[in-house]
């Protein structure tokens, strides 16, 4: 076959070569020499072929969502040796891309519009059993000395999976508590804001560095158990006794105490799905000197019929420690119920309507007490693309109202 090929190049390089002036000699010298060229070539990478297209799809886990990027495959090729990977698989066809964001516009008491969060995610497939997940996150549009956003890495961990629906993963990855903890994407939930129920009290996205283990049984159960950094609540100033300062992020943190946190889970056929989940803290306030151990226990429901749905919450905290107890800060809870109606279009837009009630108690600089009433719609023009209308009045010690009439555009890929 090879030697049709030269043939041909020969004769068409002769009819070129009265019009350049080349001899035949000349000609025949250039060709003997890209014949050793390529002989060389192919036989350290095996013979030239064109790429095909062919689609890659990533087997189903527990972390962040990705969108697959197609590559072009078709044994060695000189791709390969241009990616230094001579033989073997191309880095690009066990790598995926996803990710999300979200612009508000709240108006009311204050009016302010912001980018609140634009989210990569970058995982990899090294092999069937073993993967890489991460989530890198901007919030607020701007970070730096004295500006609004920060720069955080949210997921970054190794996930190992083992036999019998058993799977372990290590890093630093989102905590199993509560519903929007690790399933936050704008186009997933109602409301323009996350609840605040899930904000302050579990405190939402909360995430650690550790090691975790899960297990899926075919009945529909499951579980998740890890061990992993802890929060470090401050017991001074504006944010004292706030849980959600309370969290280190894994930048440079205090390991001195460690937590575990752990879920139970049952998903039917049915459309319902419930959680029962815990967090335990050896010593919440680690810059204390006394002793502060904690303790978080939440259940969590969702279900799902035609087109209602309703979602409903519970989560308390039980904290340790003198300091907490003169503050009445030592019991911080929380719950919400929140039922929704969507309609679904031929043309694969769909449109909800939906009404929350929250009550919560939580400390951050004093105790506060308060209930939330949301009612909004979202409307979905594809499902990963959805814009929100809401509006919230929050009543906090009874007697001041903050009424916010918020809008919301958000994605998710």
């Amino acid at each position: 076959m090879r030697f049709k090929h030269t043939l041909s190049a020969l004769v068409i390089g002769l009819a070129a070569s009265s019009a350049s002036g080349v001899t035949l000699e000349e000609l025949a010298a250039r060709f003997e020499s890209l014949e050793n060229k390529l002989q060389k070539y192919e036989s350290k990478y095996g013979p030239l072929k064109p790429p095909k297209q062919e689609t890659i799809s990533m087997p189903e886990s527990s972390g962040p969502r990705s969108s697959v990027v197609a590559a072009p495959s078709g044994g060695s090729s000189i791709d390969n040796a241009f990616l230094g990977n001579p033989g073997g698989s191309r880095w690009y066809e066990k790598t995926t891309i996803g990710g999300y964001g979200e612009l508000h516009l709240n108006t009311g008491d204050k009016d302010q519009i912001d980018f609140h969060r634009w989210v990569l995610f970058l995982n990899h497939r090294f092999n069937d059993r073993i993967k890489f997940f991460s989530e890198f996150e901007l919030e607020h549009s701007l970070s730096g000395n004295g500006k609004p956003g920060e720069v955080e890495l949210e997921q970054a961990y190794i996930e190992f999976d083992l036999d019998q629906g058993l799977s372990a993963k290590a890093g630093v990855y989102l905590l199993p508590l509560g519903l929007l903890n690790e399933t936050h994407e704008p186009n997933t939930f109602y409301g323009v804001e996350r609840n605040n129920v899930e904000k302050n009290i579990i405190p939402t996205t909360w995430w650690e560095g550790g090691a975790s283990v899960s297990k899926n049984f075919d009945s529909g159960l499951g579980f998740d158990f890890g061990v992993h950094s802890g929060l470090d609540v401050p017991t001074a100033g504006s944010k004292a006794f706030s849980i959600r300062s309370g969290r280190q992020k894994v930048a440079e943190a205090d390991a001195t105490n460690w937590a575990a946190s752990a879920r139970v889970r049952y998903a039917g056929g049915n459309g319902l799905s419930v959680s029962g989940f815990a967090n335990f803290q050896s010593d919440i306030a680690s810059g204390s000197a006394e002793d502060n151990s904690a303790l978080l226990l939440g259940a969590a429901a969702q279900y799902n019929s035609g087109g209602f749905a309703i979602r409903a919450l519970v989560s308390h905290w039980e904290i340790d420690g003198a300091s907490f107890e003169a503050a009445d800060a030592d019991s911080q809870w929380g719950y919400f119920v929140e039922p929704s109606y969507s309609w679904s279009f031929e043309n694969g837009s769909k449109v909800g309507v939906f009404g929350r009630y929250s009550s919560y108690e939580y400390a951050s600089g004093t105790r506060k007490e308060v209930d939330e009433y949301t009612a909004g719609v979202n409307y979905w023009p594809i499902d990963n693309v959805v814009i929100k209308a809401d509006y919230n009045v929050l009543k906090q010690d009874g007697k001041s109202d903050n009424n916010t009439l918020n809008f919301g555009v958000g994605y998710s890929f």
